[in-house]
């Protein structure tokens, strides 16, 4: 895909396989590129998931039990029997690394980490004529926007006979930071005549999270040195500020639940969620500044973003009251997730969907009096690939977590995820690690 490359050295352009190399590493998270502004680049919005319980046995679609049903199955609301307040607070740290063909090109290792608001809740039982409904009124963190970058390049400055006369030197670090949330009205009904099947909706609105005065925003700054052999030293800076900001967008939220076979103990039950795809409206505003000097007039325009609709299903077979498994299948569309400026041509950056892939077991032990709590144990595995730049990454991971309910008022649960994935490519290979960490209280009426 041919990309217009609009900050150019002062005496020569890079070669062709470079530049596209060099371009990929800018790019690599960001929603667009420092130097070619007038060219959409892809967007990458990192999905978040919702709930320490959640994360901690990765599987959660037909289990959906407490109140972060709403964003995982909205049909699981039904398995609340008491009105319920929850908070989730959410801990991140990332480290990349970009190991380059070149070796007159790099880039650093880059770890930076954050912290969120995950997901807050209210939901309330009711009684509807024959029916059973719980509404719940829910704030979560939907996708993630953060990510640091730092490389640098070198090379010798030649003379009309090709001999080195001083070195050439660019270096380019960024950050952007922010992330997406939705505010979410989520319902689940019981079906009077047919009581092992239970739906549920929710209608979401999105927005930007409680933290930031902004969607996202991007910082990125080029210094470029010219270092001679016989003259004073060249050095200039180029730094763009870009802010997403007043994103807006609505979608809906689908579930479903089956309870498809039940004897004593073991329950078997199965669930699907569908999320439809949304368009969001954004105000994009750019302001430049060159080598530190007062800003150039900022540049603002208003965007379209297409995000992906996705389809997930999953068992979970409770082979005791103590012990159950879960899986779960997660297809997303991100074939047509595309980023348009308005009154310009659209940018498709993703030719692939994906499939994701996680399975989850929970203990759970029983004490022998009320005085003492009822503790639990998850963990499982996944396989959740994630876009990059006109490419699938690979992503896996393996989760944990432990939780404890006292004396049926409140929960308090735990969560840890290790993530990591690798591309190798032709000019550079591309690593990720994650470590997400989740603690959630639930407070039951």
């Amino acid at each position: 895909m041919a990309r217009e490359y609009l900050y150019k050295k002062q005496n020569k352009l890079l070669p062709e396989k470079r530049t596209i190399a060099l371009i990929f590493i800018l790019c690599a998270s960001f929603a667009s590129c420092v130097y070619a502004i007038e060219t959409v680049v892809p967007i990458i919005p990192k999905p978040v998931g919702s709930g320490a319980r959640a994360l901690g046995q990765s599987a959660f679609i037909a289990v959906a039990d407490d109140a972060t049903a709403a964003s995982w199955n909205p049909a699981g609301l039904i398995n609340l029997e008491r009105s319920e307040v929850s908070f989730v607070g959410a801990w991140r740290s990332v480290e990349e690394d970009y190991s380059m063909a070149n070796p007159l090109e790099f880039s650093n290792p880059e770890s930076w980490s954050d912290s969120e608001i995950n997901f807050m809740s209210y939901a309330q039982p009711l009684q509807v004529g024959n029916a059973d409904v719980v509404l719940s009124i829910n704030y979560h963190q939907v996708y993630d926007f953060g990510v640091e970058f730092n490389s640098y390049e070198s090379s010798p400055i030649l003379n009309y006979f090709g001999i080195p006369i001083g070195q050439e030197e660019t270096q380019d670090k960024g950050k952007s930071k922010g992330a997406i949330s939705a505010y979410t009205l989520a319902g689940g009904l019981s079906i009077p005549d047919y009581p092992q099947i239970t739906i549920g909706v929710g209608i979401n609105w999105y927005t930007q999270s409680l933290f930031n005065s902004y969607a996202w925003q991007i910082k990125k700054t080029r210094t470029h040195t010219k270092d001679w052999d016989a003259l004073p030293t060249e050095q200039s800076q180029l730094t763009d500020e870009e802010t997403f900001d007043d994103f807006r967008a609505q979608n809906l939220t689908f579930g479903f639940l089956w309870d498809v076979y039940e004897k004593q103990e073991n329950l078997l039950t199965f669930g699907l969620v569908y999320h439809t795809t949304f368009t969001a409206k954004v105000d994009w505003e750019l302001v430049r500044y060159v080598d530190s000097e007062q800003p150039d007039p900022p540049r603002v325009k208003n965007m379209d973003i297409d995000f992906p609709s996705s389809l997930g299903a999953g068992v979970n077979y409770r082979f005791s009251d103590s012990l159950s498994a879960a899986f779960d299948v997660e297809w997303k569309e991100w074939s047509k997730y595309n980023q348009t400026f308005v009154n310009e041509r659209p940018t498709i950056p993703f030719n692939e969907d994906t499939l994701a892939y996680r399975l989850g077991f929970e203990h759970l032990r029983f004490p022998g009096s009320n005085e003492q709590p009822v503790s639990a144990l998850r963990y499982g595995a996944f396989y959740e690939p994630r876009p990059t730049w006109n490419e699938i990454l690979p992503v896996y991971g393996l989760s944990a977590g432990v939780g404890w309910t006292f004396r049926e008022k409140f929960s308090l649960d735990f969560a840890y995820q290790y993530r990591w994935g690798k591309e190798d490519l032709e000019d550079f290979d591309y690593e990720i690690k994650e470590q997400f960490f989740v603690a959630s209280l639930i407070t039951y009426f």
